[in-house]
C-alpha cells in the first residue's frame, strides 16, 4: 500500500485557529476493514510527543479528510509573561521569545486492514503553528507569508502580527507604516516570528528612531540576539515568536534615543531589518497623551494574528463592585445561661457565602474606524487585559491601579463601524475582572 497526502497546508508558520485540513489517499485497492491511520506529534524542542492517533473512514471517493486545528488550535497560546517568568509580557524591556506560543507539528500516516493489521507510516508532514484564527471568508490554506519578515525594500512585508492596519504613510514607496498614539507612560509589546530555518527570515537587527518638531533626534540599531532574542538559524520552534517592547515606556530601556533623552519627543519609527536593510513595515508611535482629565486605561487583548493589540480609554472610567450573599438569622443570646440577656450590638442577621465582582466601565470618544476593527479583535479574544494608569492624587492603595489585571468583556454586542461617516466616535466597553475578590 502506498498511503500519501492528496492535499495539505503549507509545511511553514500560520495560525492554529482555522482549517487545516489535509486529505489522504491510497494508490492500492483498499481492503477490508480498511482505514487511513494518522499520528500527531508535537515537539518540545527535540522531542517529538503523540498527542492524537485516529483512525479515518475512507469517503465514497476512497479518501479521507481531517482538520488539524481540531486537535491543536489550543495548544499554543500567546504569551502572558516575559520568558523569565518575572513580569507580566507587557512591561518587556527588550526582547521576549516566546513559550507558549509557537510550535512544531508532524503528522504521519499510514493504514490499516482487517487482514493486515496496522501500517507503520508511510510519509509525513510538518507544520509550525501560533495563535490567532483566520475566518471562513479567508478561504482554506490563506497566505500567512505578509507575516514573514524575509524581504528586504522594495517587496516589504508587514512582518509584524498585529492587527493595526499597515496603509499610513511614512514617506517614500512600501514605506506605509503601522500607528499607535501612546502616551508617555504607556507599554506594549509586538510580536514577530524570528526564524531562517523554515521561512529564511533576514531580521537580524532592530532599528529605532526618534523625532521631534524639528526633525530627528537620533537613531540606533541593536542585534537582536543582544536584546534577549534567540539566534534565527535555532531549531527550538517552542521559541520562534518574539516579542518586542515598543512602548514609550519600554523603550526607555534598550533604545539609544527614548523619551527619557529628549522630553519634547512626538514620534519614532522602529522596524526589522538586516545588516542594513528593512523587511517589515515601520512601526510609528506617536505622542498622544489624550484626554488629561479622566483616567487613562489600556485595554491589551491577543489579537488574530498570534500577538497582542491595544485599545486606550481616556474618558471618564468608572469602577463598580457587585455583592451577593446568602443571609441567614443568627440567635442571639445565650439559651443556656443562668440569665438570657444580650447585647445591643448583637448580630441576628449573618451574611454567608458572600461573592462579590469588580466590574469597569471604560470610555472614550476618541474611536475611528481602525479602532473598531481592533475592538472586533478583543471581543474575539480569550485573553484580555487592562491597566488603569495612576492619576496625579491618587492614593497608592488604590489596589488596581498601575499594575495589569486579566478581564473578561460582558457586553455582548457592538456596532462595528467598517467606514467614515466621521473622525472619532464614543465607545464605552463594560469589562470584568477575571479574579476571585476574597469577602
Amino acid at each position: 500500500m502506498a498511503v500519501s497526502f492528496a492535499a495539505n497546508p503549507a509545511e511553514l508558520y500560520t495560525v492554529s485557529n482555522q482549517s487545516l485540513i489535509y486529505t489522504l489517499e491510497d494508490s492500492s485497492p483498499l481492503g477490508t476493514g480498511y482505514r487511513f491511520v494518522v499520528w500527531v506529534k508535537e515537539y518540545d524542542n527535540t522531542t517529538a510527543t503523540e498527542i492524537a492517533k485516529l483512525y479515518l473512514t475512507p469517503n465514497t471517493n476512497d479518501k479521507a479528510h481531517f482538520d488539524l486545528s481540531k486537535i491543536v488550535k489550543d495548544r499554543v497560546k500567546v504569551d502572558s509573561e516575559e520568558d523569565t517568568g518575572t513580569n507580566v509580557i507587557h512591561k518587556e524591556q527588550s526582547v521576549s521569545v516566546s513559550t507558549t506560543n509557537s510550535r512544531k507539528y508532524l503528522i504521519n500516516i499510514g493504514s490499516y486492514t482487517t487482514a493486515g493489521g496496522e501500517v507503520d507510516p508511510d510519509v509525513s508532514k510538518f507544520i509550525y503553528l501560533i495563535d490567532g484564527a483566520f475566518q471562513v471568508t479567508s478561504g482554506i490554506n490563506p497566505p500567512f507569508t505578509d507575516y514573514y519578515p524575509t524581504t528586504i525594500v522594495s517587496l516589504q512585508k508587514k512582518s509584524w502580527l498585529t492587527d493595526r492596519w499597515d496603509d499610513n504613510n511614512q514617506g517614500g514607496v512600501d514605506n506605509d507604516a503601522i500607528e499607535y498614539r501612546l502616551a508617555d507612560d504607556d507599554e506594549a509589546v509586538a510580536a514577530w516570528i524570528h526564524d531562517s530555518t523554515v521561512i529564511s527570515g533576514i531580521d537580524d537587527k532592530v532599528y529605532l528612531a526618534l523625532f521631534n518638531d524639528s526633525g530627528m533626534v537620533g537613531f540606533s540599531s541593536h542585534l537582536i540576539t543582544s536584546l534577549g532574542g534567540d539566534a534565527l538559524t535555532s531549531t527550538n520552534y517552542n521559541r520562534k515568536v518574539h516579542y518586542l517592547g515598543i512602548g514609550p515606556s519600554n523603550i526607555n530601556a534598550w533604545a539609544d534615543y527614548n523619551p527619557t533623552t529628549d522630553p519634547d519627543w512626538t514620534y519614532y519609527i522602529v522596524r526589522l531589518q538586516d545588516n542594513r536593510d528593512m523587511c517589515s513595515k515601520y512601526i510609528k508611535v506617536i505622542r498622544d497623551c489624550g484626554n488629561l482629565r479622566g483616567q487613562r486605561v489600556q485595554l491589551a487583548y491577543t489579537n488574530r494574528l498570534g500577538g497582542w493589540d491595544y485599545l486606550i480609554f481616556d474618558g471618564f472610567n468608572t469602577k463598580e463592585e457587585t455583592k451577593s450573599d446568602k443571609p441567614y438569622l443568627k440567635q442571639i443570646g445565650d439559651w443556656d445561661a443562668s440569665v438570657y440577656t444580650f447585647e445591643s450590638y448583637s448580630r441576628e442577621r449573618q451574611s454567608a457565602q458572600v461573592e462579590t465582582t469588580k466590574s469597569y466601565t471604560l470610555k472614550t470618544n476618541r474611536f475611528n474606524v481602525e479602532d473598531f476593527y481592533c475592538l472586533q479583535g478583543a471581543l474575539r479574544s480569550d485573553n484580555v487585559m487592562i491597566f488603569f494608569h495612576k492619576m496625579q492624587g491618587t492614593s497608592s492603595f488604590v489596589e488596581d491601579n498601575d499594575k495589569w489585571l486579566p478581564v473578561n468583556i460582558k457586553d455582548s454586542n457592538y456596532q462595528i463601524r467598517d467606514f467614515s461617516n466621521a473622525k472619532v466616535y464614543d465607545v464605552t466597553v463594560k469589562v470584568e475582572l477575571a479574579q476571585q475578590i476574597r469577602c
